[in-house]
């Protein structure tokens, strides 16, 4: 049956729809005019999401107006700063929705479906593995929408355990999840941070960096297992039989990895095709992809595109506007992070900080470890990649190899989600499980955040060779 929506929420999501087209028609054109009406349909889309505003919206409101005007009238930045500023912020507001559109094509996909289900129904032996490394893979195609699926499936798959290890069995696995989560960020050709840093910072090599981010997500995975069996309540951790999967859903993996490698394989042709990078390749991949892919499930009931164009619309009408207030958020970090790093004096700081004279794994490890306590004061993490991004995008001259700098930066990130209680995907995973923030990361993630500081120590120190 069809949905109906008011005049005011369908003016959302055909903003949405004209921000992510303006700005993929300036990617692809280099036009100016194609900027212009992307950063306006931007403003014009924030402007109507007031409403579906909350505090944290409005605080980050405040302070990209507070910010604008002390950069005018005590720092007197030019035009242009404010409207790169924008254009970091409209950037943002874009990937989002066009990563939300392939959600959208995601959340109607019986394969990963069967997917998610299996991962939550392993004994407890595999269970961490599962959970943990299923979220790294499986958010490459869902991002911020696996959290949607997996956690009531955790919810559900918990109350099937006895009373007293219902809410430990749950919160073993909502660690996981989120840990996960989090450290697929560092690898994930999606994921928003290393897309964001690479529009930043110049010389990044992609490939490396992935190479790097598989490393330190295994390494990390095993850190989490080794957290979890330091805990002392771990002999705890029971699931009745009858719960348990062991046939695994061979077919749904099998898709669902043709799937993701389909993605990238039109990512890699695009970009080598307009000799274009992968941002701009992955960019214009998810609209195509998205519409091929919503074909090919509905098939078998009609051979016509047009059902799906019918479901395309109904995500990007209906499912879009969802995400306002994430949008709003993103694109006010993006803003504040980008303007503030202006007025920085960059190379002034690092030289008082003596960046230019320490080991490179000294600097990889401040990079990474700076951004924890500013995640905990209330600062979005993807606010500190920006800032710290656009900071040394901004020096003549790195202190460190570009790619394990973004690298590094993406660790902060990794770090920042398991322990900050504004971080988005904690949010998202307090409302879904009746946790609170504050729970599910200093008081599950504290330990296992501290253990990873040591890894990435260690790790750093591997990758510059001690230098």
């Amino acid at each position: 049956m069809m949905q109906t929506r008011s005049p005011g929420q369908l003016m959302v999501g055909s903003l949405m729809v004209c921000v992510m087209f303006a700005m993929l028609g300036a990617r692809i054109s280099n036009l100016d005019i194609f900027n212009t009406v992307a950063n306006t349909c931007a403003i014009a889309l924030l402007i109507s999401c007031w409403r579906l505003t909350g505090l944290r919206e409005i605080y980050l409101i405040s302070v990209s107006i507070g910010l604008s005007v002390v950069a005018k009238f005590s720092f007197h930045l030019p035009l242009s700063k404010f409207v790169a500023a924008i254009n970091q912020a409209t950037f943002l507001i874009g990937f989002l929705l066009l990563l939300s559109i392939l959600h959208g094509a995601a959340k109607l996909s019986p394969a990963i479906a069967e997917c998610g289900k299996f991962l939550t129904k392993q004994p407890p032996t595999r269970r961490y593995f599962a959970v943990y490394s299923g979220t790294n893979i499986m958010s490459v195609l869902f991002n911020l929408g696996i959290v949607s699926l997996l956690t009531p499936l955790i919810k559900k798959g918990s109350e099937q355990s006895s009373k007293s290890d219902s809410k430990l069995n749950e919160n073993k696995q909502l660690s996981a999840m989120l840990r996960g989560f989090a450290w697929g960020v560092v690898w994930s050709p999606t994921a928003l941070a290393p897309l964001a840093l690479f529009e930043l910072i110049e010389g990044i090599n992609r490939e490396a960096w992935i190479l790097y981010g598989v490393i330190c997500a295994v390494c990390m995975c095993f850190v989490g297992w080794v957290d979890e069996r330091w805990s002392k309540q771990q002999n705890k951790y029971t699931t009745p039989t009858q719960y348990h999967s062991t046939n695994p859903p061979l077919k749904a993996m099998f898709n669902f990895f043709m799937i993701l490698t389909l993605l990238l394989v039109m990512t890699v042709f695009i970009a080598q095709y307009f000799k274009e990078t992968f941002v701009f390749g992955f960019l214009v991949s998810c609209p195509i992809f998205t519409f091929f892919w919503l074909w090919v499930q509905s098939k078998t009931t009609d051979q016509s595109p047009r059902t799906a164009f019918k479901s395309l619309r109904d995500i990007c009408l209906f499912e879009l506007p969802k995400s306002a207030k994430i949008i709003v958020a993103l694109a006010s970090s993006g803003y504040i992070g980008k303007l503030s790093a202006e007025l920085v004096p960059g190379e002034y700081l690092v030289n008082q900080l003596g960046l230019m004279y320490l080991p490179d794994f000294i600097v990889l490890i401040f990079l990474s470890v700076v951004m924890v306590p500013f995640s905990w004061l209330g600062v979005s993490p993807i606010m500190m990649s920006v800032f710290f991004g656009t900071l040394l995008g901004n020096l003549p001259n790195l202190p460190v190899d570009p790619t394990l700098a973004a690298l590094a930066i993406s660790c902060g990130w990794a770090l920042s989600m398991t322990t900050s209680p504004f971080a988005t995907v904690a949010l998202m995973t307090a409302t879904l499980s009746n946790r609170t923030p504050l729970e599910l990361t200093l008081g599950s993630n504290i330990r296992f955040t501290l253990m990873c500081m040591m890894c990435l120590c260690l790790l750093f120190y591997l990758f510059t060779a001690g230098t």
